[in-house]
């Protein structure tokens, strides 16, 4: 059972931090250039101040939560663990340290514990977002989508109004969309790009959002934007291939699976495609060359043996396509359309 405890105003520990620094003890004059360093990513300098206080001060809540939160920023997350935990253990409603406290336990894959002290932090301080957040992030891992989705709401409800969080409305409108509410997920999307208009998460969601919606040249604008924002996205420039290609643009996709297959020789799935793009532009033996070499590696895959064979079919290779035609009706089930469209073939060369 939880103790009893005193909810804080949300600008209480703000006030009490002031009034710490405003101070003149030489551990304060360390702690207040810790934090200045921290907040220009200075951190192995902030680090030493940060030593420097808790040496002449080590039970200061203030300055063990402040390291702490940095050393868990640089993955230091077992010594980070200790601090949130003496920081509480001396200032038992610090809410700040709960929460951080939150965050080392999820580092670490302890979920009920990180959930349990984001919970607390809410609970001292019902003013206090980032908990909120947190805790959606949990409960998405645990798969309660929909206890993550009012999460994320309640966090951008406490939020202060000129925050900008680009990750957690993308983060949102991904949760929406696994629960099958596809125009707020779009909305949150937007939401991203308002805070960030580089967020390449987003506008790549963006684009698969226009796709589905046969909106294919807006598809092909949020892609693009995404690989501006983000040259070596593969999964954006995989997306822009499969646009192109439905607009009939075939060597602007040939580009871009040429472009995958430059950074990542062997996804089965890019190579497949640019294979069936070879065999649409005409160029059978560039498509034969690929689908060999997928059918070596994947012998018992259907749809590459289909693939082959019908760019061996353009080639005027008709012994070796009927070969793979019999291949694909041997491993595809009784029936399938693939099996009954390769017996069709085999008659017609026949």
């Amino acid at each position: 059972m939880r103790r009893n405890r005193r909810k804080r105003n949300g600008t209480e520990d703000v006030q009490i931090f002031r009034a710490l620094i405003e101070g003149t003890p030489p551990s304060i004059e360390y702690l207040r250039r810790a934090v200045a360093l921290q907040l220009e990513k200075r951190f192995a300098e902030a680090a030493l101040e940060y030593r420097q206080a808790l040496r002449l001060d080590p039970d200061n809540p203030f300055a063990l939560n402040n390291y702490g939160f940095l050393l868990l920023r640089l993955g230091v997350v077992e010594d980070a663990h200790q601090l949130f935990r003496r920081a509480i253990e001396l200032a038992p409603d610090y809410a700040l340290a709960h929460n951080n406290l939150g965050s080392a336990y999820f580092h670490q894959g302890f979920l009920e514990e990180a959930m349990a002290e984001y919970g607390e932090a809410s609970l001292l301080d019902a003013r206090y977002a980032m908990p909120h957040r947190n805790l959606a992030l949990v409960y998405r891992l645990l798969g309660r989508l929909d206890e993550a989705v009012e999460e994320y709401r309640t966090y951008f409800r406490l939020a202060p109004a000129e925050t900008k969080d680009a990750d957690a409305h993308y983060n949102l409108g991904v949760m929406l969309e696994e629960s099958g509410r596809a125009e707020e997920a779009a909305e949150e999307y937007e939401r991203a790009l308002a805070d960030d208009p580089r967020h390449a998460k987003a506008l790549n969601n963006l684009g698969l959002v226009h796709f589905s919606r046969r909106e294919i040249e807006r598809a092909v604008e949020f892609y693009r934007r995404a690989l501006e924002a983000d040259e070596g996205f593969a999964l954006a420039r995989y997306n822009l291939g499969l646009a192109y290609a439905a607009l009939g643009e075939h060597q602007q996709s040939v580009e871009q699976f040429e472009c995958l297959l430059a950074l990542d020789a062997d996804s089965v799935q890019a190579a497949s495609n640019l294979g069936v793009l070879y065999t649409t532009l005409g160029r059978y033996d560039d498509a034969v060359k690929i689908f060999e070499r997928l059918v070596a590696r994947e012998p018992s895959q259907p749809t590459l043996r289909f693939n082959l064979a019908v760019a061996y079919q353009g080639k005027g290779l008709s012994e070796k396509a009927k070969t793979e035609f019999r291949e694909v009706i041997e491993l595809e089930p009784p029936g399938s359309p693939r099996a009954a469209r390769a017996q069709r073939e085999m008659l017609l060369a026949m």
